[in-house]
């Protein structure tokens, strides 16, 4: 086509095709492009620059410019730019620029292209004039005379293109025309449809949307002083903004956008073009030229980031002014939810309303940045904000300061009891312990060991079963006797009748340890306040495990002989001899402990009192202890070891009584050996049925034997453990009895009961609600456990407690603070009970409440005093540099005294401290001081200037524990952390559902890329990979430092799990290929798998079974594996029908294993242990990561650039939440309230010299892949 055609055809084009005008824009219509149309091409690379001297002068604001350089980052500028680490995340810069769509873009992977090139050809000198005429249509002689067109074709954002596990880089195609004419220039900025396919990129580890705009840079203000100039810009702090670039226009033409840049003899500021409709449009109107202003503000930002802080005149065109919030709104802050994403639109979606670009001319002072209210955008019928936001921008939870209050979560505090009340006395007769009924609590009467105790003043109320069945265990009959009725466990469980469990299952125990004990000759008393005891007892083997968490040092080394202080546990739930009793087949989990130790040869003496008080809601046994008297010193680092003992057992109508002499052998660091022992005497009570047969134990005397006995001191995480084996049988003399299910010794599953048969044949039978031959049990289908599997209809956790009462029975009871029957809870306002102070103000909350002390009052709201703030040194300079004010008002107060004339009165902050920049007003001039207030040297200005000074204070941290500014504590309750670039977020559930209104980061960890998240349940601990550092590190949810765990031999370490019993730690790396263990702060690394790995990714653990998952997305063969955690009985368990299994999540309530593949796209479940595979959805984007809670599967989707949860009940998506900014998130996992009940071998690491790793029944002794010399492996 010769030029003269051409040009025919663009004017036919423009003049002859209105209709046109009205799509969106192609990219067959920008200007063209390429080495077809004679175009240079910038070097790749993801910061490369090139210097262009222009044929024609550019005007630019106010000045002339003859040359540009072009860079990869989507900017032309006037002047050389710094490295790119000086203006992205930054602007505006300190240099002109020409932003056409700024952001840390890359085309080094080849794919990208930057064109440029200088035309003066008539085709594009009339394309050029078309798009201008359109632009400004009252404009007369246009009539451009040069061009420059850059063309940034298909770049990516940087770090996005390189990695190559399935998702292709998102790309972004644009062009910028800078046109010249004789006294004036313009900007001709083109986006073509799907042009635009990200709208974020990574900045120094965090994302920050693209923007486009006009930077005067760096000018020269009055006396020689320099100042930030105009910066136009064309979009927002909202991704809107960007996503309208392809959409709308201020040329009439959709993706085209025209801007008179510069002009001369006098230039006013920067106008962009007048029509923001199409000539399709009916109602299109043309503002009036005169309407064509600016808006110039300083908005300078308190509480952003550095990068975020702005002090400079920045401009908007009116549109996004009408449509967003004031200017002095731009800048947002960190700790506030923005405003949600609307639902992604079509391509080809048209607005069907607009407005007209008319900036109005308005000039304010510097104001103090507040984050926009949401803007009030119209969208075509069902597109409209999904998601509003919330009213108030507080978090719901935060850190109490020093005169906050502190948090009362269900009910307020009150004086403690008497004193001197005793504790143990002769009870009266009382009402008899109701059988237990969840969620009532057993009642406990508790009485003094005294030769005349009358042991039978409990009696059942004369009534029958018809109207008491209820009292009794779900899992009991009731029967009717001549004086009243009495509960019997059924087959397969035992207990009193009131509480009874599945033979065989495992128990777990937990409870508080109080009091105060002298340690050797020491004056002073260790205090134990609400320590927590932890215990758990598989019962099946008659072993019992014993953790009482926060031990100092001086008293944890002289508690280990005390291994009864467990051992009642051990008693409660002791393998049975044919004939005889455990104490739980007795008690029900309900009787009082009362026992003294006589420690020899010192004669030292301790009292323990224990109150077991039955099973609770959760099916946790629950025990109360307290402790009194003296121990014996033992030295921090000596071990004990306590051998084998038999304790006889008494037995009397809900009276036992026992005593014996235990030996006990403590062990130097030098090996150094000497004996002691000490007397034991307990009695413990408890409550039986009267009526019946049951109303005496089977044996008056029974022997307990108890062997395997492990004690330590744990001081590194100050834990006292007890671990031991015990059987319940006769006190007669002859060989004990061998059969397996009665030494423990069966191999039976840990949710199976042994079955003792003739000599030493046994059979093993799983426990009630599992299947399976006994050696192997898995969870039945039937009955379904609804407050297990979520599927009940109770309020959500936060309101209700779900409590299961066998068969496929639940009750639904409103947890304290609330009100209802269970299925709706109201909160109780405690606020109108009077509970606080008198000089505090009351806060109700769900289901609590808040005491806060007035102004001018400090304490805890419960208690508030008056306060007077002392004064800072700054604040007493101040004072001192003023005379006192005087007390006269009216006329005379003109003549109170005032600072003399010349005298400096220093200027304090809002916290009490001297701000940077000094001046004294007299002789007008300024200078920089330091935190005590002295001049910095040669700081010193002259009138009219004021220096640039750096703060050299820190704000002063308030009085307590904060956690660092990087990590911030999260609210109670359950919540989802998923990652997102630099940092990890948290989102509070409520129930199942997302309260995205809450949602908001928990760590900052600028410039890492943050893959996989973990979360430890005992120690409320998150983990996390980093591919940048790499590294692997973990923090507290409550705050405090990052902590690296591991640092080194480090590639791309990406998917982390922990099995929170055994304290391991495993994750996988996709570039070393391996699959490691270590324990939880990164010691004894041990390599598990380094063969047939190509990309690993997700690994999960299942604590239970010592089982370890993993997948390898491996394009050639993709599967997931399994294998026991010590690394044996390796297989594949899925390798059909799988494309790139990216996410892999447990759940221990029903032993599902889930992924979600991206190459399937596809939410898949299986049963492990049976293979039964089924699908939960399909149709889905790009999967990532994926957690399992409840019902409910949360995955994390890379287009979606989104969490998503699905119902595995129903099978179909609930929801989803986006994050305020938009980039691709991570890893996810769940923060539970409670860990899961579970047991495996290596819960006390066993015996292990180094790595205790469970396997299935079992457990292995294995060293680091460095180990030292005393490193043994055994395989028990």
């Amino acid at each position: 086509m010769s030029p003269g055609s051409r040009s025919c055809w663009w004017v036919c084009w423009f003049l002859l095709s209105p209709v046109l005008l009205s799509r969106a824009l192609e990219l067959e219509e920008l200007f063209q492009f390429g080495e077809e149309a004679g175009d240079l091409q910038l070097p790749p690379g993801s910061d490369s620059t090139v210097e262009l001297p222009l044929n024609r002068s550019v005007l630019f604001f106010s000045e002339e410019s003859s040359r540009v350089h072009i860079n990869t980052n989507g900017f032309v500028a006037l002047a050389k730019p710094p490295a790119q680490q000086e203006y992205l995340g930054k602007m505006p810069s300190g240099f002109k620029m020409i932003a056409a769509l700024l952001g840390d873009l890359d085309n080094s992977d080849g794919h990208g292209k930057v064109y440029y090139r200088q035309d003066s050809s008539p085709d594009v000198l009339n394309q050029a004039a078309g798009h201008i005429r359109r632009a400004f249509p009252s404009d007369e002689g246009v009539e451009p005379t040069n061009a420059l067109i850059v063309t940034w074709e298909s770049m990516a954002a940087w770090g996005t293109s390189g990695r190559g596990d399935g998702l292709d880089a998102k790309r972004n195609t644009f062009q910028l025309a800078l046109v010249s004419m004789e006294s004036s220039s313009y900007a001709i900025l083109l986006y073509p449809r799907d042009g635009l396919q990200f709208f974020s990129t990574s900045v120094e580890g965090e994302s920050k949307l693209l923007e486009a705009g006009f930077s005067e840079g760096i000018v020269s203000g009055w006396f020689w002083n320099t100042q930030q100039g105009t910066y136009f810009r064309t979009t927002t702090d909202d991704e809107i903004s960007i996503r309208e670039l392809t959409k709308k226009t201020n040329s009439a033409r959709n993706g085209v956008w025209v801007y008179e840049i510069g002009a001369t003899p006098i230039f006013i500021g920067i106008a962009p073009g007048m029509v923001t409709r199409s000539p399709e449009d009916n109602d299109a109107t043309v503002p009036p030229t005169s309407s064509i202003t600016y808006e110039t503000f300083t908005s300078k930002t308190t509480e952003a980031a550095p990068e975020e802080k702005e002090e400079f005149p920045t401009v908007f065109p009116s549109e996004y002014h009408l449509r967003y919030p004031e200017a002095e709104n731009v800048t947002p802050q960190h700790n506030i939810s923005g405003t949600e994403e609307p639902e992604n639109e079509e391509p080809d979606q048209e607005y069907t309303e607009s407005e007209t670009v008319a900036p109005t001319s308005t000039n304010t002072e510097r104001v103090h940045s507040r984050y926009p209210d949401p803007p009030e955008t119209r969208y075509p019928d069902e597109t409209k904000t999904r998601y509003p936001i919330p009213e108030t921008s507080q978090p719901r939870y935060t850190n109490p300061e020093p005169s906050q209050p502190r948090y009362s979560p269900f009910a307020p505090r009150y004086p403690n009891p008497d004193p001197v009340e005793p504790r143990y006395t002769n009870p009266k007769p009382v009402e008899p312990v109701p059988p237990h009924s969840r969620p009532q609590h057993p009642q406990i009467v508790v009485i003094d060991e005294d030769e005349d105790l009358n042991v039978n003043v409990f009696a059942y109320n004369l009534e029958t079963c018809a109207n008491n069945r209820h009292k009794c265990s779900a899992f009991a009959d009731c029967r009717d006797y001549s004086q009243g009725y009495c509960c019997h466990c059924r087959p397969g469980f035992y207990g009193n009748g009131r509480d009874c469990v599945a033979e065989g299952k495992p128990q777990r125990m937990n409870g508080k340890v109080n009091g105060r004990v002298f340690v050797g000759n020491s004056p002073s008393a260790v205090e134990f306040g609400n320590n927590d005891l932890h215990s758990y007892v598989v019962a099946n083997d008659g072993r019992a495990y014993v953790a009482i968490s926060n031990i100092n040092g001086t008293a944890g080394p002289s508690l280990q002989p005390l291994s009864s202080l467990g051992g009642v546990i051990g008693w409660a739930f002791a393998l049975e001899q044919p004939g005889y009793q455990n104490g739980f087949s007795l008690t029900g989990g309900v009787f009082s402990r009362q026992a003294e130790v006589i420690f020899q040869p010192g004669n030292e003496r301790l009292s323990i009192k224990q109150h077991f008080k039955g099973i609770d809601e959760h099916d946790h046994l629950v025990v109360s202890t307290e402790l009194e008297g003296r121990l014996p010193a033992i030295p921090l680092g000596y071990s004990v070891q306590i051998n084998p003992y038999k304790e006889i057992y008494q037995y009397d109508r809900n009276l036992i009584t026992s005593s014996s002499n235990r030996d006990y052998v403590i062990t130097s660091p030098d090996g150094d050996v000497q004996t002691r022992n000490y007397q034991w005497r307990q009695t413990i009570t408890f409550q039986s049925c009267p009526h019946g047969e049951t109303s005496r134990p089977a044996q008056s005397t029974q022997q307990l034997s108890v062997d395997q006995i492990f004690v330590m001191f744990d001081a590194d995480n100050n834990l006292i453990r007890y671990a031991m084996s015990n059987k319940i049988g006769s006190v007669h003399s002859g060989p004990p009895e061998q059969n397996p299910c009665f030494t423990g010794r069966h191999g039976c599953d840990i949710n199976a009961v042994c079955r003792p048969g003739e000599d030493l044949q046994f059979s093993c039978e799983c426990v009630t609600g599992f299947a399976g031959d006994g050696h192997y049990c898995h969870a039945e289908n039937r009955p379904v456990d609804h407050c297990q599997r979520g599927s009940h209809d109770c309020d959500v956790p936060q309101r209700a407690l779900c409590s299961y009462t066998g068969g496929s029975d639940y009750v639904c009871s409103c947890l304290p603070g609330f009100t209802g029957d269970g299925r709706a809870c109201r909160d109780v306002d405690e606020c109108q009970q009077d509970r606080c102070h008198r000089d505090a103000s009351c806060s109700n909350t769900q289901g609590s409440y808040i005491c806060r002390c007035s102004p001018g009052f400090h304490g805890d709201g419960f208690q508030c005093s008056p306060s007077e703030p002392e004064q800072t040194q700054c604040e007493r300079h101040r004072q001192n540099s003023q005379p006192a004010p005087s007390s006269g008002s009216g006329f005379f107060s003109f003549f109170r005294p005032r600072p003399a004339v010349g005298q400096y009165v220093p200027q304090c902050d809002e916290h009490g401290a001297y701000k940077p920049t000094q001046c004294h007003q007299s002789i007008g001039q300024c200078w920089c001081v330091d935190a005590n207030g002295q001049e910095i040297p040669n700081t010193r200005t002259g009138p009219g200037s004021t220096p640039l000074c750096i703060d050299q204070t820190v704000t002063p941290l308030p009085i307590g524990p904060t956690p660092r500014p990087d990590v911030h504590p999260i609210a109670p309750g359950t919540h989802l952390l998923f990652a997102q670039s630099g940092k990890i977020e948290h989102l509070p559930l409520d129930g199942y559902r997302m309260k995205k209104e809450e949602a908001k980061p928990l760590l900052h960890i600028p410039d890492r890329v943050v893959i996989g998240v973990a979360y430890d349940c005992m120690e409320k601990m998150v983990y996390w990979t980093d591919i940048t550092g790499p590294a692997i590190s973990k923090a507290r949810l409550s705050g405090g430092d990052i902590i690296p765990v591991i640092t080194k031999e480090l590639q791309s370490p990406e998917g982390i799990a922990i099995d929170h019993i055994s304290r391991l730690l495993f994750w996988t790396d996709s570039m070393r290929d391996t699959i490691e263990v270590s324990k939880l702060d990164g010691s004894h690394r041990r390599v598990l798998f380094d063969t047939d790995l190509v990309n690993p990714r997700p690994i999960v653990t299942n604590p239970a079974y010592g089982r370890l998952y993993w997948a390898d997305w491996n394009r050639d063969g993709p599967k997931i594996e399994m294998s026991n955690m010590d690394g044996t009985e390796r297989t594949v368990l899925v390798k059909d029908d799988l494309g790139l299994p990216n996410g892999l999540t447990f759940n221990p309530g029903d032993q599902q294993l889930c992924w979600a593949d991206a190459g399937t796209r596809k939410v898949e479940c299986m049963d492990p242990h049976r293979r039964l595979r089924r699908q939960i959805a399909e149709g889905i984007q790009y999967p990532f990561a994926l957690v399992s809670f409840g019902r409910t599967l949360y995955y994390t989707d890379w287009r979606r650039e989104a969490v998503v949860a699905v119902d595995r009940q129903s099978e179909r998506e609930t929801e989803e939440f986006l994050p305020q900014k938009r980039s691709r998130v991570y890893g996810i996992t769940t923060t539970p309230t409670q860990c899961p009940q579970a047991y495996n071998y290596c819960s006390n690491n066993a015996g292990c010299s180094h790595l205790c790793l469970p396997r299935l029944g079992g457990f292995t002794c294995r060293c680091p892949d460095a180990a030292d010399g005393r490193c043994e492996e055994r395989n028990p």
